[in-house]
């Protein structure tokens, strides 16, 4: 069975899990079938035969544990292996799957490379197995562990000849019998590919020789534990110890069975090393930040959990700190991005050699690292915070033989059981910081309730929570405003999508009033990921107005702009929803997208790739427009409402109006002028040539159901 005819049937309800192995399996030669949950995987095996499944354990309906005790009914492991996809690495879970007969488990969504392993292991398998049948006429033989678990008689009088032997010896796996004394009866020729023992090597001695001292108690155990109960099947990752005596990762399976009435044991050994180091690289890399080594946010913000539920159950205090570079930003624009990242790399060298073995310290993210003080009052942690501001202030920082000086605004905050979770803390570190920042830089700032300082960023931290708590109510509300061309072109309709929220008591909310809370506290890529989806799933629902229209205008804040995983959700919603891309126009500031260019540059073009068109709105707000405008590749500019509003009253409005005009025509742009209010400005825009108009002289925002219904 080569890969190219192998047939895999992947069974999991998240439609993105299924096309993501869905792509790589196909990538790599197999033939690949899906569905969403159990029934239709029962449905699809009835129809045609498949060479490995690939389950997920928790589906609405019917579970996975469900189909697979289903499967191993009419199925033995080895004529239906059936690798087990699960959200976690619950013990019981793993143990439970294992006993209905499952052939390997793996936590998703990982790590494609391990699972493509695992699949290529039990695929040798089968395909041994599936030889010998064809070449002894065996109804159900695999492997010797299989072997035993569907029959353990044909062990019996036969375990050195004959058809189990040779299929023993064969087996692509190393192999090894055991007896009860746990010394080594037989191993199998893959043994000495494996771990480089010839059988005369091992042979009559103890097993646990063959694993790193430090292991053998705990190979013991399993082993133990697999005499205790012989009606199970048992396993296990551990290290073995190689010929060479260097240390090799395995998975080892084991099962009891009876020869003669003697219980021997049967273990598998699989080469898991490359997979598992690359699994404990992976690991390291999602812990650690990957420019400095350091632990990343998500890591420090683990740790603050545990440091908390020790201050509540423990009554225990620490210290937490959050520490900007001031003026960074100044020193990455002038001397470049190369310069910026060694700065950090020094940095991070720097604070690590202050910072004591048991501290926390990361990176979470631009120029801001974190330290986490444990069993440490604020009082007295402020000394060790005081001698990282003075060591940096200390320290000259040079690039292309210039010296540059550096120093910190950090922010404190005290973590004791007053506080209430993880978020409420980093943003009041947060707080802090932003408020030491407004101080006048260089210096540290604890944070209190009371203090005045922070009344409007504590403002931001409440919106925080309400944004929050209105995209889990779903309190958000889509209006749209008709985007109309100035001399009538029949073309369909043309709006934008705006977004509005509904507060505690059903008043309406202006995005003016949250967004910017939104942005502080990197909530805007979900508030965009819900109008996206909203939007797309409102279109697709409506085909009538799909149909009529020509363009639909979404607006994307400059943090999605950097997110990878929000272009491939547009990406999938406009596959899912089967939108037609060419009538999508995503619109970003300009101040956003100037942010990093090159970025904004790549989001771009791949969406323009599948045919959707761009905009840049408030066109003539940045200090430098027109010179960055070169290096966008967008369709539209949505020219500044503050220049648009005046051009009747003030010639300065009025020529930069046609000014951007004229240039955005220049370069193949089409333009938008906003904030039309009235038919004065209307006239002048069209004696200017400005392509379309948007504001409320031409249409003012009205919630979806209305224009639905009108």
């Amino acid at each position: 069975m080569s890969t190219v005819s192998a047939c895999v049937l992947a069974v999991d309800d998240n439609a993105t899990i299924r096309r993501a192995i869905a792509m790589r399996l196909s990538s790599k030669g197999y033939r690949v079938v899906t569905a969403e949950d159990g029934r239709e995987a029962l449905s699809a095996i009835e129809r045609e035969p498949f060479d490995l499944v690939l389950l997920d354990l928790q589906m609405p309906g019917m579970s996975g544990a469900e189909v697979l005790k289903n499967l191993r009914l009419r199925y033995s492991e080895t004529q239906l292996p059936v690798i087990m996809l699960a959200a976690s690495d619950d013990k019981h879970d793993i143990a439970h799957t294992m006993e209905l007969g499952a052939n390997d488990y793996v936590v998703k969504p990982g790590d494609l490379p391990i699972l493509l392993a695992r699949i290529n292991t039990q695929l040798a398998l089968k395909k041994a197995a599936d030889r010998l049948r064809a070449k002894e006429g065996l109804s159900d033989v695999a492997n010797p562990l299989q072997a035993a678990g569907a029959s353990p008689t044909l062990l019996e009088d036969s375990l050195l000849q004959g058809t189990t032997h040779f299929l023993y010896d064969n087996t692509p796996v190393a192999c090894w019998i055991l007896n009860s004394s746990l010394e080594v009866l037989l191993t199998n020729r893959f043994s000495v590919q494996t771990l480089g023992y010839l059988p005369t090597d091992v042979q009559q001695q103890p097993v646990l020789d063959f694993y790193p001292s430090e292991d053998q108690p705990r190979a013991g155990e399993y082993l133990q534990a697999a005499l205790e109960h012989p009606d199970r099947l048992h396993r296990w990752e551990i290290r073995r110890r190689k010929k060479n005596a260097e240390s090799m990762w395995v998975k080892e399976t084991a099962r009891v069975v009876t020869s003669r009435g003697v219980p021997l044991i049967l273990l598998t050994v699989e080469d898991i090393d490359e997979a598992f180091r690359l699994s404990e690289k992976l690991n390291f890399h999602a812990a650690h930040d990957e420019l400095t080594g350091l632990p990343n946010r998500k890591t420090l913000e683990d740790r603050l959990g545990r440091v908390l539920e020790s201050a509540h159950s423990e009554s225990s205090e620490h210290t937490l700190g959050i520490i900007d570079i001031d003026q960074f930003r100044i020193l990455n624009d002038t001397c470049g991005h190369a310069a910026g990242d060694e700065l950090l790399r020094q940095i991070a060298r720097l604070l690590k050699t202050i910072s004591r073995k048991r501290d926390t310290l990361a990176r979470i993210g631009g120029d801001d690292f974190a330290m986490l003080i444990e069993d440490c009052p604020l009082r007295l942690a402020m000394a060790s915070f005081e001698a990282v501001r003075a060591a940096v202030e200390a320290f000259q920082f040079v690039w292309n033989e210039r010296s540059y000086k550096v120093s910190l605004s950090i922010g404190l905050v005290a973590v004791n059981r007053s506080c209430d979770s993880v978020a409420e803390v980093m943003s009041m570190a947060d707080t802090a910081c932003y408020a030491a920042k407004d101080a006048g830089r260089n210096r540290l700032h604890t944070y209190e309730v009371d203090d005045a300082k922070m009344l409007t960023r504590h403002g931001q931290m409440r919106w925080a929570t309400r944004i929050n708590d209105a995209l889990r109510d779903n309190r958000f509300e889509l209006f749209l405003q008709p985007i109309v061309p100035i001399v009538a072109d029949g073309s369909g309709d043309h709006y934008e999508i705006l977004l509005r929220m509904r507060d505690e008591r059903g008043q309406l909310v202006m995005p003016s009033e949250f967004l910017p809370a939104a942005e502080r506290y990197n909530l805007a890529v979900k508030i965009d990921r819900w109008v996206v989806n909203h939007t797309l799933s409102w279109l697709r629902d409506h085909p009538r107005l799909l149909q009529r229209l020509h363009l639909c205008a979404i607006n994307l804040s400059g943090q999605s702009f950097g997110n990878d995983d929000c272009l491939s959700f547009i990406l999938e919603r406009i596959d899912s929803c089967r939108i037609p891309a060419h009538k999508l126009c995503f619109e970003v500031t300009e101040t956003a997208a100037v942010s990093d260019i090159v970025q904004a540059s790549r989001f771009i073009q791949t969406l323009q790739e599948r045919g959707c068109l761009f905009a840049l709105d408030d066109f003539g707000s940045g200090f430098s427009s027109f010179a960055y405008l070169k290096n966008l590749p967008v369709d539209f500019l949505k020219i500044d409402g503050a220049f648009v509003r005046g051009i009747a009253v003030d010639s300065v409005d009025l020529a930069m109006v046609k000014s951007i005009n004229e240039i955005g025509h220049l370069m193949g742009k089409r333009t938008v002028a906003e904030f039309v209010e009235d038919e004065p400005i209307l006239r002048l825009l069209r004696a200017l040539g400005v392509d379309y108009a948007q504001g409320y002289g031409v249409g003012k925002p009205v919630p979806l159901l209305s224009f639905v219904n009108s």
